[in-house]
């Protein structure tokens, strides 16, 4: 059996590493989070059954229309599924924007002393950055704490709706328009995303493993050019002087071994190749017979 080369090992785990840290697999949103999703694909605001009518539902959809907000109105059970945060209604509002990425997100719901009430949070791609979300919420709560009462939440989210457009006309020149909610990726996606990833790592690594050994070649042949190009050149020296310099008199006068030598020179000095040092070094070995 052919041993797999160590570098498709290496490969895969890089893949794979990379695969869980962009899908991160193991954190999944509580049930909440994702029945609150599917409702904001028809709409801004998702009412669970059974919330409480401290905030009007069809009010709030119609004077959000298409900003880049979204609302969830929970019942008034305890956050159980969150039970172990500091702040469930938080921690909530962040699972939810995570599923909803490019909006501001808005949660009514009890908290851990049942106490009902909202928390605002940011999709992490929410297209303006700059602590937009928190100026939002510090502008308009100056405003809705005079108008809100414990029996109508609804004027909370007309002041956030308003100081919402206000800001983000300063800020962005123009109001952020609500996004589509990404679908969920199915396990058998999953798995053909962490197959795609693991096998796109493996190539890039036998790539970058042939140029690697292309360079090395390169280089051999490189360095093996340079002695064959130095040998010659010691050889060439010691024909110059033995034709410039003869013992011999008829080598003194013997133009053609003059020329011969200034041509295998030249040839040697425009010699870039094996098969031109080749040429050069026959020539050498011709020169060196005549001259001893």
């Amino acid at each position: 059996m052919k041993r797999v080369p160590g570098v498709v090992w290496i490969g895969a785990a890089c893949g794979l590493i990379a695969f869980l840290f962009v899908f991160t697999p193991w954190a999944t949103s509580s049930a909440k989070a994702k029945a609150a999703a599917e409702g904001l694909r028809s709409g801004s605001v998702y009412a669970q059954r059974g919330a409480p009518d401290l905030v009007d539902a069809e009010r709030a959809e119609r004077i959000i229309g298409d900003r880049a907000i979204v609302v969830a109105l929970f019942d008034e059970e305890p956050l159980t599924e969150f039970s172990g945060e500091d702040n469930p209604r938080r921690a909530l509002c962040q699972d939810l924007a995570s599923l909803v990425p490019s909006n501001l997100v808005v949660v009514f719901a009890a908290d851990e002393d049942g106490e009902y009430g909202s928390s605002y949070c940011d999709g992490p791609s929410f297209p303006i950055e700059d602590n937009f979300s928190l100026k939002v919420i510090a502008g308009a709560e100056q405003s809705w704490k005079y108008r809100t009462t414990s029996t109508d939440l609804t004027p909370e989210l007309e002041e956030y709706v308003l100081t919402f457009d206000v800001t983000a006309a300063e800020d962005h020149g123009e109001v952020p328009r609500r996004g589509p909610v990404p679908d969920a990726m199915a396990f058998g996606q999953l798995l053909m995303a962490c197959a795609a990833m693991i096998a796109a790592t493996v190539l890039l690594f036998l790539l970058l493993r042939q140029a690697a050994k292309a360079l090395r070649r390169r280089q051999g042949k490189t360095g093996a050019l340079r002695k064959r190009r130095k040998a010659i050149d010691a050889r060439l020296s010691k024909v110059a002087e033995r034709v410039l310099r003869p013992r011999d008199p008829e080598c003194a006068s013997n133009a053609k071994l003059a020329a011969d030598y200034a041509d295998a020179l030249h040839r040697f000095r425009e010699a870039d190749t094996s098969q031109r040092l080749g040429v050069v070094e026959a020539k050498v070995t011709e020169l060196e017979n005549v001259i001893r």
